[in-house]
């Protein structure tokens, strides 16, 4: 019997090891930490600037995030559509929810600690026959401060809560289609 296996529906997702992230993270750590108004703290243990002022974007997005992942930006032709910085503590987390329907949304993992936080769980998008007991619907990968978690947008994430009181600092951000590139 001749035969091949089709992988037909493939969902890649991106684990990009950065360099030189602690010569950044006391400026966001810095700037969030900093922040009087308390429109940002819209909850105890949460931090958001989520369509707000964001001082630390230029430095941040335009010295380290976009060179990091200029590969990444040249080779699917996106471009940043929006960013903003999260931080959890103790009991703090963001229920599951996706964004845009195309593109990608990318979390860059600034305050970190893998022996108190989890990274982003993701979901599966697609019933699989093969996992009838339903074990393998989502994954929490392993990841390490500085390292950014790239996905499609229109999968379902989630932040889970942790108990601890050791803040975790995120930036997130979504890269949408780039039509200036469209041939």
């Amino acid at each position: 019997m001749d035969a091949i296996t089709l992988n037909l529906f493939p969902t890649a997702v991106h684990q990009v090891r950065t360099k030189g992230w602690d010569k950044y993270k006391g400026y966001l750590l810095d700037s969030i930490n900093n922040q009087p108004d308390p429109s940002y703290r819209p909850r105890a243990g949460y931090y958001t600037d989520y369509g707000k002022p964001q001082p630390w974007r230029k430095k941040i997005w335009g010295e380290f995030i976009q060179p990091e992942l200029r590969p990444f930006i040249a080779s699917t032709q996106t471009k940043l559509q929006d960013i903003w910085a999260q931080q959890y503590i103790d009991q703090a987390g963001f229920t599951t929810h996706r964004h845009q329907p195309t593109g990608y949304s990318c979390v860059l993992y600034a305050e970190f600690d893998p022996n108190e936080h989890w990274a982003t769980t993701l979901f599966r998008p697609f019933l699989d026959p093969n996992d009838v007991r339903n074990v393998n619907d989502c994954y929490t990968p392993k990841v390490e401060e500085g390292e950014i978690l790239i996905f499609p947008s229109w999968m379902l994430h989630q932040a889970t809560p942790s108990d601890s009181l050791v803040p975790r600092t995120i930036v997130a951000f979504n890269l949408e289609e780039d039509l200036s590139k469209r041939m």
